[in-house]
């Protein structure tokens, strides 16, 4: 490679006939010795800019494959969440519906023995008005037989008046005859306490 040092140096044979001028020779060498300078500059920058470039892809390069591998991860780390994530939902899911069976169950439980304490409860309350209508009934055959067992006497005289009472007794007299009322009373006596 010729350099500028090389082009400042060269010396060219003098001619004596037809020969070039001197003066605009060394011109002109100094002039592409000035451009070729120039130009080694501009290629040694040149140089050091495309290493930096260099540098950067390699960077770039290293940072691609980091974030590769980041992105990889992320999707593996994607995948074992959302695997995760399912299994949970499956189990709370199952939970669910244990607590849903065994709630549905205690509530099924719990309707059967309302509706038995509903059954016993009619039951004693039919009994309650049976008994109540017997009870109502016997009390009625009572007074029927109490009404019954009153005879009113008017037309019967007292077997002994005495002397004083003869006279006040100028209206007729009531007798209630309880005997047999009493009897009938004592044997259709069914008052007792009511119990549910």
């Amino acid at each position: 490679m010729i350099t500028a040092q090389d082009i400042r140096e060269k010396t060219f044979e003098k001619s004596r006939l037809n020969g070039y001028d001197m003066a605009s020779v060394d011109d002109f060498l100094e002039e592409l010795a000035d451009e070729v300078t120039a130009a080694q500059k501009e290629n040694a920058v040149l140089k050091s800019k495309m290493k930096v470039l260099v540098d950067k892809i390699e960077e770039y390069r290293a940072n691609e494959e980091a974030l590769n591998l980041a992105l990889l991860s992320a999707q593996k780390l994607a995948v074992q969440i959302e695997s995760e994530a399912r299994q949970r939902s499956n189990a709370m899911l199952a939970d669910a519906e244990r607590q849903v069976k065994a709630r549905v169950g205690s509530i099924e439980e719990e309707i059967a023995v309302q509706e038995r304490r509903l059954a016993d409860a009619k039951a004693v309350t039919s009994k309650f008005f049976e008994n109540a209508r017997k009870l109502c009934s016997a009390q009625l055959k009572n007074i029927d037989s109490i009404a019954n067992g009153l005879s009113i006497q008017s037309d019967v005289p007292d077997p002994a008046p005495a002397p004083a009472a003869e006279e006040a007794q100028s209206e007729p007299q009531l007798r209630i005859d309880l005997g047999s009322a009493k009897e009938s009373a004592r044997s259709l006596d069914n008052t007792q306490p009511f119990s549910f």
